[in-house]
């Protein structure tokens, strides 16, 4: 297993892997905490482990659901305001809650076990675990737009897991902001 931080990347500061387009949140302390931003080897979902413009849903080891753009705007959505650390002002985020795209995809009795976790993978293999114990029936959501318009590779898209980072402390937290992962390309529902 590998630890991502500033060190593992030779010439590089985290301001400059984002600028780059890899997937590292910014902040500072919670690089050092393994479960949740650990990077192990690919596990595959399915026949293929990413398609850009593709979001695969499975479990660890069954066949994943494939979601595009298409999918999501059939999906119900959920729009809030707020503003990020990574972007400049307020934007209006709009997509799926998770616990939604999780039921789409036949894994909803997943929602209602603490004790399993949903592992959520980048285009660029990052990863992030979050308990299930702690998906809402709302929040948070894979926003496929911001300020209404789809949203490309390179500026993060087309899905980000985000928070309404500005309606609660909450939810500008170390832990939360790791979470928040972008160029989303697969969530596995590991039990």
């Amino acid at each position: 297993m590998q630890m991502v931080y500033a060190g593992a990347i030779v010439g590089l500061t985290f301001t400059g892997l984002a600028l780059v387009g890899l997937n590292m949140p910014m902040f500072s302390g919670a690089e050092t905490d393994a479960a949740v931003t650990e990077v192990q080897r690919p596990v595959s979902v399915g026949a293929a482990t990413t398609e850009p413009g593709v979001l695969r849903v499975g479990r660890s080891a069954g066949n994943a659901m494939k979601f595009d753009i298409q999918d999501f705007d059939a999906l119900p959505q959920l729009v809030f305001e707020t503003s990020t650390i990574w972007t400049d002002g307020v934007s209006t985020f709009s997509g799926v809650p998770v616990a939604v795209l999780l039921e789409e995809a036949g894994l909803g009795e997943k929602v209602a076990q603490p004790e399993a976790m949903l592992e959520l993978v980048a285009l660029n293999d990052y990863r992030v675990r979050i308990p299930m114990g702690e998906i809402g029936p709302e929040l948070p959501i894979i926003a496929t737009r911001i300020d209404g318009k789809t949203v490309p590779i390179r500026d993060k898209g087309p899905y980000w897991l985000v928070y309404p980072y500005d309606a609660d402390p909450q939810f500008r937290t170390e832990d939360i902001y790791a979470r928040s992962i972008w160029q989303l390309a697969q969530m596995i529902v590991i039990e």
